[in-house]
């Protein structure tokens, strides 16, 4: 049977890597609950905007993708996949914050790279940081960085 699209497999493949690479949380889609305030850093794999969490939250842009024909006559296609993630990063300044979040966006960039699945192989880059978003808090300073995971697979 063909494989329609690697976008489940490659968004549990980061994130399965990325959990054994890392001492902080790292969450697969929005978070239902926030990690509680003594973690200074998360990522989240497949949401734009993380802190809005429960029922009445919106959806939020996970991934997309596109796909081409792998030269003429053949059965292979290319996909290329964007995942939308967020790191996010807290402690006492924004300065601070953001240089957290700058370090989980450098660990993401660190696991990804080569990674063979069950459809072939498939490779990853941290290819866009979208925006930054800053909040000074009551004690302290929060500081969301979108990114985009950008993920080429071959498929048959």
């Amino acid at each position: 049977m063909a494989t329609a699209t690697a976008i489940d497999d490659v968004i549990t493949g980061i994130v399965s890597t990325l959990t054994a690479a890392v001492d902080y949380s790292v969450f697969d889609g929005p978070p239902t609950t926030l990690p509680d305030r003594s973690q200074t850093k998360f990522v989240v794999i497949g949401a734009e905007a993380p802190l809005e969490t429960g029922e009445d939250a919106p959806p939020v842009d996970a991934a997309d993708m596109s796909q081409v024909w792998k030269g003429l006559g053949a059965k292979k296609r290319e996909e290329e996949i964007r995942i939308n993630c967020v790191a996010v990063g807290k402690t006492s300044t924004i300065a601070a914050a953001r240089g957290l979040a700058t370090g989980v966006i450098n660990d993401v960039a660190t696991h990804l790279g080569l990674n063979p699945g069950t459809l072939d192989t498939w490779n990853a880059l941290v290819s866009d940081v979208v925006n930054t978003r800053s909040l000074n808090v009551p004690g302290g300073a929060v500081v969301q960085m979108q990114f985009v995971i950008t993920v080429r697979a071959n498929l048959s």
